[in-house]
């Protein structure tokens, strides 16, 4: 290997920079996370091929966990008793009258029956309260009586009643977005009888929801700042004894019952696909009084239903479906405690992440067109096995795409060949022959006169100042002024002075001057005479 080139440094901050993202941002998006979330599921599988389940988002606060499955129960087909168009007349109205129910219920608790749901529809516009007070008094006997309410949503909201408040759980308890689930703020029938004071309820049918079709139906709804359960996951609850705290909703995944109780997978919407071919038992509630002894008590709950002919289409299909939700339910897997799958400390991703990268660029460095593909093999497979034998031998899970990831950027990384440098081959130019210099022969550029400032000089009181200009070739130029200085005038009467010494600097005066200045006498007389 020679020294480090500048694509060496270049392969190694894309094989760091890849495992980086992997490490801390893979956790934090949700496709990446699910896809990583099935590597670790079958990794843990190839350990312990037990049936499982796995949650948690692979993180060092929220790592992954595992829910080893319990062995399957095979439930009892659901038992129905329900409430047909009674031709005999066994009850004393039809449909039945609140005392009617009251005996109905009666006669199950002495059966022995202690969980109970009613998917009929108790809803009189006159009542005797007498026989309201006596109903209400026979389903607070039973341990879970949950009765079932259709739910609509309008215009002007109204409280949640007391058996939903009893059986719901706050909305900021749920995990993920519940904005997908129905929204409902009121009973869509007036007059529907609640119950007494440890009654419970779920709702049966949703107004405002059409069907999609597909057969799932609706587990979850919200109320306000509630979640509550339809009628067979009420029932459920209720007959599991599960405080609605210990219930576990993540939107879009599965709903938990309990630490050991069943899971069940929903949907955003918060449905769930019922159990298919399903026989369920249907009991008349007639035989309650007809017989001794006709219905014996059993584990699951006996779920009460409306059978008649002249009950609205929408509620006969959901009352057909009501067995293979009830089914469903009660066949959901179950798992046990959940078994942590921890992550190496930071540093140590670190530290691995770094040193992978390392030999990764070391790799795909080599010149060797032979050994370049081989040793990005190797480093790729190291990634993989480095993976497998933390989680294998010392329980510890990173990430597998931060080290799946740079193992296949360096695998990528070291078939692609390294661009050589272009060779340009030297040519000889032969070097041009000497020539003479040629003269060049500069053009008269015109003469243009610059602008010649005089200098102003202010002349004495006695003459005026002379300048004179001189023409050149390069323009105009001043000449040194000259000053001429006036005499002053003569005093009238004459002044004996002696003549003035002439000195050597100053020019002789000329012949006149001479002669004047040797006759002074003869001047002054001729003035006189004149």
């Amino acid at each position: 290997m020679s020294a480090p080139s500048r694509r060496t440094f270049v392969n190694a901050a894309v094989i760091l920079g890849v495992g980086l993202f992997a490490l801390g941002g893979v956790s934090s998006i949700p496709p990446l996370r699910k896809a990583e979330r099935e590597a670790v599921k079958k990794l843990a599988l190839s350990f312990d091929p037990a049936e499982s389940a796995f949650g948690g988002e692979g993180s060092q606060d929220k790592p992954w966990r595992r829910w080893k499955a319990k062995p399957a129960v095979v439930p009892e087909a659901p038992r129905f008793l329900t409430v047909d168009d009674d031709p005999e007349g066994w009850f004393s109205t039809s449909p039945p009258s609140p005392v009617d129910f009251a005996i109905l219920f009666s006669r199950l608790k002495g059966a022995g029956h202690t969980k109970i749901g009613s998917a009929y529809l108790m809803a009189w516009e006159q009542n005797d309260p007498l026989a309201l007070v006596a109903l209400r008094k026979q389903l607070d006997r039973f341990d879970s009586a949950v009765l079932g309410l259709p739910l609509a949503r309008g215009a002007s909201a109204e409280p949640v009643p007391a058996p939903f408040l009893r059986l719901s759980l706050d909305i900021g308890e749920a995990e993920g977005d519940v904005s997908a689930l129905p929204q409902v703020n009121r009973l869509a029938v007036p007059n529907a009888e609640l119950g007494g004071e440890r009654s419970q309820a779920g709702f049966t049918l949703l107004e405002n929801e059409t069907d999609a079709g597909d057969g799932r139906q609706h587990l979850l709804a919200r109320w306000g700042n509630r979640i509550i359960f339809s009628l067979p996951l009420a029932t459920e609850i209720a007959s599991l004894g599960i405080d609605p705290e210990e219930i576990r909703v993540i939107s879009g995944a599965e709903i938990r019952l309990g630490a050991g109780g069943p899971v069940i997978p929903i949907d955003e919407f918060g449905r769930t696909l019922p159990a298919a071919e399903i026989s369920a038992v249907d009991i008349p509630a007639t035989k309650i009084i007809s017989d001794e002894n006709p219905v014996p008590p059993s584990v699951d709950p006996l779920i009460l239903r409306d059978a008649r002919t002249e009950i609205p289409e929408r509620e006969r299909a959901w009352s057909n479906a009501l067995g293979g939700l009830v089914q469903a339910l009660r066949s959901a897997p179950r798992y046990e405690n959940s078994t942590v799958l921890p992550r190496p400390e930071p540093v140590t991703e670190l530290a691995l992440i770094s040193l992978l990268a390392f030999f990764g660029a070391w790799a795909t460095a080599l010149r060797g067109v032979f050994w370049r593909p081989i040793v990005t093999v190797m480093v790729a497979a190291f990634g993989a096995e480095l993976v497998w034998l933390l989680a294998g031998q010392w329980n510890l899970w990173l990430p597998p795409f931060a080290v799946l990831a740079p193992a296949a950027v360096t695998l990528l990384l070291g078939f692609i060949p390294e661009r050589k440098a272009a060779v340009i081959p030297a040519v000889t130019v032969p070097s041009p022959a000497p020539q003479a210099p040629e003269q060049v022969h500069a053009s008269p550029v015109p003469m243009v006169p610059e602008p010649v400032s005089v200098p102003r000089i202010d002349p004495p009181e006695a003459g005026p100042v002379r300048v004179r200009l001189r023409v050149t070739a390069s323009g105009l130029e001043v000449a040194k002024p000259e000053v001429e200085i006036l005499p002053e005038p003569v005093p009238e009467e004459p002044v004996a002075s002696s003549p003035p010494v002439p000195s050597s600097d100053s020019p002789a005066p000329s012949a006149p001057a001479q002669k004047a200045m040797k006759k002074p006498g003869r001047a002054s007389s001729k003035k006189k005479r004149r």
